[in-house]
């Protein structure tokens, strides 16, 4: 019995920690960091790839441009998460950043963008 209880609570304290996803480079980063590291028109895909790592995800426009994706979310359990016998609403809280680079013929940054925005997880039975 007490190794079932002692199995809920370790099962409960992982289900509501917190979380990230993506690329960990984007963590301490804002607007105003991005746009100091890569220039438009200046900063080639390689130092991009120094400064950030790798992409999460890579495309191509219909003209055969490349372009670079790089996102984040920090995730952290909202306090009903904590309420005992709770098993029907979890949730998380979060905030988001993405980096989105257009690359020119020549790799160079054509166009860049970083967009911040808040993110919520829902998890249960009642969600």
């Amino acid at each position: 019995m007490i190794v079932k209880i002692l199995h809920s609570f370790i099962l409960i304290f992982f289900s509501v920690s917190c979380s990230t996803d993506g690329t960990r480079s984007l963590k301490d980063e804002s607007h105003a960091t991005i746009h100091a590291k890569i220039k438009e028109g200046v900063t080639t895909k390689d130092q991009i790839i120094i400064a950030l790592g790798t992409p999460t995800d890579t495309s191509f426009t219909e003209n055969g441009l490349e372009i670079l994706k790089y996102e984040y979310t920090r995730y952290t359990p909202k306090l009903r998460n904590f309420i005992p016998y709770n098993f029907f609403s979890h949730g998380q809280d979060g905030k988001s950043k993405e980096v989105v680079i257009l690359l020119d013929e020549k790799n160079i940054v054509k166009k860049l963008v970083m967009n911040e925005a808040k993110v919520e997880r829902r998890i249960g039975i009642i969600e």
